[in-house]
C-alpha cells in the first residue's frame, strides 16, 4: 500500500544548484489509486507462501503510483535469508547475497510520472526466507507517501503473504544516529575547567525517560574512567590518575551518602569487574589485571593481586571486563597492548602473520579464570574496543573505534558494533599514519562487523538485559561515544549466527563526555562522564513513561529465533575446532560454503587449525564452487610459494557466476595474496591468472552486495586488484568508475587506483583525473591524512606524465585549493531578463535543433560547470545532470533554472545559522577541510568560493533551512534563444 502524511519541509533532488527539476509525464494519478493514510508506516515482512524450503524462487512485486513532481524517494530494504535481485521500473538495482546489509537507496532518478512498479526476484535461503520493504516519496509539495510490504504485493504464485509488521526498532532508526557537520568533535573541552557536570535539563533523550545529576566530582575526586555496582548495590568509581573511589547510595537513588577510597595505587583502571568474591580491575598504566579481595570481612580490599601484566603503551590499552556465561573473565585491549604468545592458548588462525612471528599491533579480546592461571586469546584484529558486554543469548559485543586520521578515505572504517567470536580476526592493524599505499582492512577472512556506526569515540557497552527500560530497549545494547557526548541504542536482530543492528541515539548532551555505565538492582541506569581531566559527573536515567506490554512475536520472528538459535549453536560447535584435533576436518571442511559468513569463517578457522598437508589436495580438487572459493583461500593464507602455480590454475577454473557474493570476494582475496608474493609475479600462471581477471573485469555487473565488512562490493574488490597489477586495459574501467562516483569514498577510490597506471591513458582521461583531484582537494569532507593523502596521489599521477603531456596539462597539475578558487563571473553581455513562458515561446520558433558541441562550451560559460558534472566532469556542489533526458522535459529544466528557488533540495539547500550573540549568517556548509574543527565553515557566495565565513560550533544558537537557493537567478539572461537551445542539446544529449 501507499501510505499519505504531511512534511514540515521541502525537498527537491534533482536539481540545479537548488533549483527544482520536476519529472515529465501525466502528474493526474487517480486519487483511488492511492491507499489509506498511516503515519510512521511500517513493512510488514512479506513471502510467497508460508511455508518457506529452501531453493524456493519467488517473484514479488507491486505497481505504484507517483501522482507529481517526486523531490525525493528513499527505498529501505531488509532481505532475510534470500539472495534478492531488485528491479525498479525493469532497472536492476541491487543483486544481495543472503546475509547482505538491510540497504538503503536514494531511487529519486529512477521515478516516473504515472504507473511505477518495484519487483524483488528472490531464491530462499536455508532459513526463513522473507523480505520487508519501503518507499518514501517526497512531493515538491511537501507531502510524503510511503510504499510498503504487504499482502496487497502479488506473487508469482499469487498474492503475497504477510509474516507479520517489521518492529518499530528496526526501521529507518539508523538516521537518527548520524552525526551532522553541526555537531562539535570537540565539544568534550567545555568539560574542562567546568565545576559541576552538565545540567541533564539540557539533555535530548528518548520520549519517557528523565535524567538526574547524582553527583558531580569534587576537586580532590579526580576524573572518573570506569564503574561498577558491587553486590552491596555500591557504586565503585576508578579514577582516571589513580585510585578508586567507593560511592554508597541513598536510599531513593538521587543522592550519594557516603564517598571513601578503597585502593589508592592502581593507575587508570578503565575496566572493574564484581565477580567470585574479588574485584577485578584492568589497571591500565600499572600495565596489568588484578584481584583485589578482603579477606579479613572488614569491607576493605587489604590484597591486591597481579594475575597477569600486559606490555606495551597506554593510549589503547587494558579495557573493560566482563564475566561470560561460561564462567570465564573477559578482557578487551586496544592495539596500544603487545599480543601476548606465551602461556596461552591461542584461537585465532595459525595462518595469520601474528602467530608466524611478524610482529603485529592490534586489538584483541583474551580471556581467563578467576585465578588467571589459564589465558585464551579469542579474537583480535581490532583498533580500540573500550567497552564489552554479553547479551541474553551469551553473545559478546563491544565498540570498535575508527581511525579518524583516515576519515573520508576508500580505505576508512568507520565506528563499529562487533560480536566478537572464537577465532575472529576483524581486520584491523595498527600502521603508521601516512602509509604509502594505505592499509585496507577490511577483506572476505575477517571476522564481520555488526553494523557500521559512523563517526564516533567508542568508550564503553552495556546491554539492556537487567534494565527496567521497555522491552525493546531491554534487549538493545548500549554503547557510549565520549566525543559527540552520546549514549547510543543498538537493537539487535538475531540473523543466523549473527545479528541485523539498528542504532538510535537514546541520550545526547553537551558536553557529556561519557565513560562507562551500569545497571542497578533495580533496573536504573547509572552513567559517568570524565576522562583527559575533564570535570566529571554521576547520572540516573529511568523510565517514567506509561507502562508497555512486551509486543507478541510475530511468525517471522519467532521463525527467525528458532533458526539464528540453532546457528549460533553450529557456530559455536565449530569453535569447539579452533585447535589441532584429528577429529574436526570432516565436520568443518563441509560448512566451508555456509552461506552465514560467520558460520562460513567459524569452519575455515578450524580447517585452518588443521596440518595443511592433510587438506591441501582436497581444496585444489573440490568439486563444489562455494567450497572450494573458500577452501583455496585458506590455502592462499597459508603462505606456501610451492602451492602457488596449483591454486591459481585452480582459481582460474572456478566459474563465478555460480558463486555468492562472498565466494567472490574470498577468490579475489585469494588471487592478491599469490600475485602479491614475489616469486609468482612473473610466472606463467600468474600471467595467465591476470587475463582471467581483465575478462572477469570486462564483464562484471557492479550491483552486487556482499556481507557487511568483507571487503566492499565484488567489482570494487575485482577493480582494486587489476589496478595494483597493472593489468593491461584496465584505465578504462578505472575511468568509467571515476565518471559514475556520486560520493566522495567513491571518487577517491576511483582516482587511488587510476593514479598508479603508467600506462593506457587518453589526454581527455588525464584532463578529467586531474580536474576530478582538484574538485576533491577543495572540497573533501576528511579527517586529518586527507591533505596528504591526496598530494600523494597527485605526485604519483603526476610522475607517470610524459613531458608533453605535463606541458598540455600544465594549468591542471597544480594543486588546487578553496581560497586559492577566484570569484567567478560571467563574462557575457546581457540578452534580456528571460521568463519561462517567454523563454518556452521563444525555443519553439526556432527552426533548427540546438548545437550539443556549443552548448558544451556555454555550459562552462555560464558558470553551469562550477556546481554540476555531466558525464564525470564539473563540480560537486550541485547534482550530476548526465542523465537529464531519461527524466525531465525542456520546461521543466528551464523552470528550474528560471526560478532555482521555488522548490530546493535538503541537500544542496543552504542554511541560515543564528549565534548565540544574535548575528544571522547564511551560506552553505562547506564540507572541506578536518571534520574535528570546532569550527563550521559556511561559503556565503556561490561565484566566489574563498568566500568562506567561520563559526565557532559552540556559538551556534541555531540553524534552520534557508528559503534561498545557493543557485542565483539570471543565469540565462545572457544567452539568445539560439544559446539556451545549444545548451539543453548538451544536457539533453544520451550519454
Amino acid at each position: 500500500m501507499i501510505n499519505q502524511h504531511p512534511i514540515t519541509f521541502v525537498f527537491a533532488t534533482l536539481i540545479l544548484c537548488g533549483g527544482a527539476l520536476l519529472p515529465a509525464g501525466d502528474e493526474n494519478a487517480r486519487a483511488d489509486e492511492i491507499a489509506g493514510v498511516t503515519p510512521n508506516a511500517r513493512p510488514a515482512w512479506i513471502w510467497g507462501t508460508k511455508d518457506r524450503d529452501a531453493g524456493q524462487p519467488v517473484t514479488l512485486s507491486k505497481p505504484f503510483q507517483v501522482r507529481a513532481a517526486v523531490a525525493r524517494a528513499t527505498m529501505h530494504l531488509a532481505a532475510d535469508f534470500t539472495r534478492c535481485s531488485v528491479t525498479l521500473n525493469r532497472r536492476p538495482l541491487a543483486q544481495l547475497d543472503e546475509y547482505a546489509p538491510w540497504m538503503q537507496w536514494d531511487v529519486t532518478d529512477r521515478l516516473v510520472t504515472g504507473t511505477n512498479q518495484v519487483s524483488l526476484d528472490c531464491t530462499s535461503g536455508a532459513g526463513p526466507a522473507a523480505v520487508a520493504m519501503s518507499l518514501e516519496v517526497a512531493y515538491a509539495d511537501g507531502s510524503i507517501e510511503t510504499l510498503v510490504s504487504g499482502q496487497d504485493w502479488t506473487t508469482n504464485r499469487g498474492a503475497a503473504v504477510s509474516l507479520g509488521g517489521v518492529a518499530r526498532e528496526f526501521w529507518n532508526v539508523s538516521e537518527l544516529a548520524q552525526i551532522s557537520p553541526f555537531e562539535d568533535y570537540e565539544q568534550w573541552r567545555r568539560a574542562s575547567g567546568a565545576d559541576a557536570g552538565t545540567d541533564p535539563a539540557t539533555f535530548v533523550t528518548q520520549p519517557g525517560f528523565e535524567v538526574d545529576l547524582v553527583r558531580s566530582a569534587k576537586p580532590d575526586e579526580g576524573s572518573w574512567v570506569s564503574m561498577a555496582l558491587d553486590p552491596q548495590g555500591r557504586i565503585t568509581i576508578a579514577r582516571e590518575d589513580k585510585g578508586l573511589l567507593r560511592m554508597t547510595l541513598s536510599r531513593d537513588g538521587k543522592r550519594i551518602t557516603a564517598v571513601e577510597t578503597i585502593n589508592d595505587e592502581l593507575r587508570e583502571c578503565r575496566g572493574l569487574l564484581y565477580a567470585y568474591d574479588a574485584l577485578y580491575a584492568n589497571a591500565n598504566n600499572s600495565k596489568g589485571m588484578y584481584r583485589l579481595r578482603d579477606t579479613n570481612a572488614d569491607d576493605q580490599f587489604d590484597q591486591v593481586e597481579l594475575l597477569r601484566e600486559f606490555p606495551g603503551q597506554v593510549g589503547h590499552g587494558r579495557n573493560d571486563l566482563a564475566l561470560g556465561p561460561d564462567g570465564m573473565i573477559y578482557s578487551i585491549h586496544g592495539d596500544s597492548v603487545e599480543l601476548a604468545t606465551e602461556n596461552l592458548e591461542d584461537h585465532t588462525s595459525p595462518l595469520r602473520a601474528a602467530r608466524k612471528g611478524q610482529r603485529s599491533e592490534e586489538g584483541h579480546l583474551i580471556r581467563t579464570d578467576r585465578d588467571g592461571s589459564h589465558w585464551e586469546l579469542v579474537a583480535s584484529g581490532l583498533r580500540n574496543p573500550f567497552g564489552i558486554d554479553f547479551n541474553d543469548d551469551g553473545e559478546v559485543f563491544t565498540y570498535d573505534a575508527d581511525n579518524e586520521y583516515d576519515m573520508g578515505s576508500p580505505w576508512y572504517r568507520p565506528t563499529r558494533i562487533v560480536q566478537l567470536v572464537s577465532g575472529g580476526d576483524y581486520g584491523w592493524r595498527r600502521t603508521t599514519n601516512g602509509q604509502w599505499p594505505p592499509y585496507f582492512p577490511d577483506h572476505s577472512d575477517n571476522a564481520l562487523p555488526t553494523v557500521d556506526v559512523g563517526k564516533g569515540s567508542p568508550t564503553a557497552v552495556k546491554s539492556g538485559a537487567r534494565s527496567s527500560f521497555p522491552a525493546p530497549y531491554r534487549r538493545a545494547l548500549f554503547a557510549l561515544d565520549w566525543a559527540y557526548g552520546r549514549i547510543l541504542a543498538c537493537h539487535l536482530s538475531p540473523r543466523g549466527a549473527g545479528y541485523a543492528c539498528r542504532v538510535e541515539t537514546f541520550l545526547a548532551g553537551r558536553p557529556l563526555n561519557v565513560t562507562d555505565l551500569d545497571f542497578s538492582p533495580d533496573g536504573e541506569l547509572f552513567v559517568i562522564t570524565g576522562g583527559r581531566k575533564t570535570q566529571s559527573a554521576l547520572y540516573r536515567i529511568r523510565y517514567v513513561g506509561p507502562s508497555q506490554d512486551a509486543a507478541l512475536l510475530t511468525e517471522q520472528q519467532t521463525r527467525r529465533r528458532a533458526f539464528s538459535s540453532r546457528s549460533r549453536t553450529l557456530r559455536r560447535q565449530l569453535a569447539t575446532l579452533h585447535q589441532p584435533n584429528t577429529e574436526s576436518l570432516a565436520t568443518a571442511w563441509e560448512h566451508l560454503s555456509h552461506p552465514d559468513p560467520l558460520i562460513r569463517n567459524a569452519a575455515r578457522i578450524a580447517v585452518e587449525h588443521q596440518d595443511l598437508t592433510r587438506w591441501r589436495q582436497a581444496a585444489l580438487s573440490e568439486p563444489d564452487p562455494e567450497t572450494q572459493a573458500t577452501a583455496l583461500l585458506a590455502l592462499a593464507r597459508g603462505g606456501n610459494i610451492g602451492d602457488h602455480d596449483a591454486v591459481l590454475h585452480a582459481l582460474d577454473a572456478l566459474k563465478v557466476k555460480s558463486l555468492s557474493s562472498f565466494g567472490k570476494l574470498s577468490m579475489l582475496h585469494a588471487y592478491r595474496l599469490i600475485l602479491a608474493a614475489v616469486p609468482t609475479a612473473d610466472s606463467t600462471a600468474s600471467n595467465s591468472s591476470k587475463q582471467r581477471l581483465m575478462r572477469w573485469l570486462e564483464t562484471d555487473p557492479h550491483a552486487t552486495v556482499a556481507p557487511l565488512g568483507s571487503g566492499g562490493p565484488v567489482h570494487e574488490a575485482l577493480c582494486r586488484l587489476a589496478a595494483d597489477h597493472h593489468l593491461a586495459g584496465v584505465v578504462p574501467p578505472l575511468m568509467g568508475l571515476l565518471r559514475a562516483g556520486q560520493s566522495q569514498r567513491e571518487r577517491m577510490n576511483a582516482l587511488f587506483m587510476l593514479c598508479h597506471q603508467p600506462d593506457g591513458w587518453s589526454i581527455d582521461d588525464r584532463i578529467l583525473f586531474f580536474e576530478a583531484l582538484g574538485e576533491l582537494e577543495r572540497t573533501a569532507f576528511s579527517g586529518a591524512g586527507m591533505p596528504g593523502r591526496l598530494k600523494q596521489i597527485r605526485d604519483h599521477a603526476v610522475a607517470h606524465l610524459t613531458e608533453d603531456e605535463r606541458v598540455k596539462l600544465a594549468s591542471l597539475i597544480q594543486p588546487s585549493t578553496l581560497s586559492q578558487a577566484a570569484p567567478k563571473q560571467v563574462s557575457r553581455p546581457h540578452v534580456r531578463k528571460w521568463t519561462l513562458d517567454e523563454l518556452v515561446t521563444a525555443l519553439d520558433q526556432l527552426s533548427l535543433p540546438g548545437d550539443a558541441e556549443r552548448g558544451e562550451s556555454l555550459f562552462g560559460d555560464v558558470l553551469c560547470a562550477s556546481c554540476h558534472r555531466v558525464a564525470g566532469r564539473g563540480g560537486v556542489l550541485g547534482p550530476d545532470l548526465s542523465s537529464l533526458a531519461a527524466r525531465f522535459s525542456q520546461r521543466d529544466i528551464l523552470a528550474s533554472i528560471v526560478s532555482p528557488s521555488d522548490v530546493i533540495a535538503e541537500k544542496y539547500r543552504s542554511v541560515q545559522v543564528v549565534t548565540t550573540d544574535g548575528k544571522i549568517v547564511s551560506g552553505q556548509v562547506v564540507t572541506g577541510g578536518d571534520y574535528r574543527s570546532s569550527n563550521l565553515q559556511l561559503a556565503t557566495d556561490p561565484l566566489d568560493p574563498g568566500k568562506v565565513v567561520e563559526i565557532p560550533k559552540a556559538n551556534i544558537q541555531l540553524h534552520r533551512p534557508s528559503d534561498v537557493s545557493p543557485m542565483p537567478e539570471g543565469l540565462l539572461d545572457t544567452l539568445s534563444a539560439r544559446d539556451v537551445a545549444d545548451l539543453l542539446a548538451f544536457l539533453t544529449r544520451q550519454r
